[in-house]
């Protein structure tokens, strides 16, 4: 499988190769990437049986930059070169955002490991694209769980996590919830290329498939914005993953990430 995988990336190279405009030439082609990776420990098992894992939770962002994001399909393989260790999501852009992100969890990450990112994105007016992207893996162990590597992800921006606990319903039926807040900043030396621009927030808590929107809002004058979402019977201790897709007057959308522990 992981063979027939590569071989169709191969294929859809050489597509590219042939097909690519001269205009999607540069740095990033028609998609910029974001990525970012955490180290967190998750739990295996029931019971008395269960095991902590280390993991390394890895979040790749793409943004359309110079192509219109609707009518688009992407897949995105990781794999640990060395090893026979893959994992494969399939997705497409936002048409209005003209981004889509993917999380993947790695098991037991090895030491001085190497991570290899390949994405292939196409269109339905023909174009192709594709790439591959190397890293060093994360060691993330039982006495490293808190290790954050932030050194591809948007730095103009800032995110502050806020969580009120609350209840939805009536006593004795009442469920437990969690208000999540978020404020979205920006460096004032850049505060006017955010201002007054639309922010969407979404949010992804491992063992779930994939993004939940949460919310959505539109900054200020100095580029601020304060929204919020509500979890009904989350699960208490999880880690929740929140991810801010904020515009810039150019129309560029850059991925702001945050980790925090849900405390109701």
């Amino acid at each position: 499988m992981l063979s027939a995988l590569f071989a169709s990336l191969a294929l859809l190279i050489g597509l590219t190769a042939a097909g690519a405009s001269p205009a999607y030439a540069g740095l990033d082609g028609p998609v910029a990437a974001y990525v970012d990776q955490h180290c967190a420990m998750d739990t295996t098992g029931s019971g008395k049986t269960t095991t902590a894992v280390p993991v390394d939770r890895v979040t790749l962002n793409l943004e359309a930059v110079s192509h219109d994001p609707a009518d688009s399909k992407i897949t995105a393989v990781y794999t640990i070169p060395g090893t026979s260790r893959y994992g494969t999501l399939f997705g497409q852009f936002d048409p209005t955002r003209g981004n889509v992100t993917f999380t993947y969890t790695v098991d037991n990450p090895p030491a001085a490991a190497t991570l290899s990112l390949s994405y292939e994105v196409a269109w339905a007016d023909g174009t192709y694209y594709s790439t591959t992207l190397t890293r060093t893996l994360l060691h993330c162990t039982r006495d490293n769980t808190t290790g954050v590597d932030k050194e591809w992800w948007f730095d103009d921006a800032y995110t502050t996590a806020f969580q009120q606990c609350t209840t939805v319903g009536t006593w004795p039926y009442s469920i437990r919830a969690v208000d999540v807040t978020v404020h979205i900043s920006h460096d004032l030396s850049h505060s006017s290329w955010f201002a007054r621009q639309p922010v969407w927030v979404d949010y992804w808590i491992p063992g779930k498939k994939g993004y939940t929107s949460g919310a959505s809002g539109v900054t200020d004058s100095v580029g601020d914005a304060w929204v919020t979402f509500r979890l009904v019977a989350p699960p208490s201790g999880a880690e929740l993953d929140i991810l801010s897709s904020v515009r810039e007057d150019t129309s560029r959308t850059y991925p702001v990430h945050k980790w925090v522990t849900i405390g109701c």
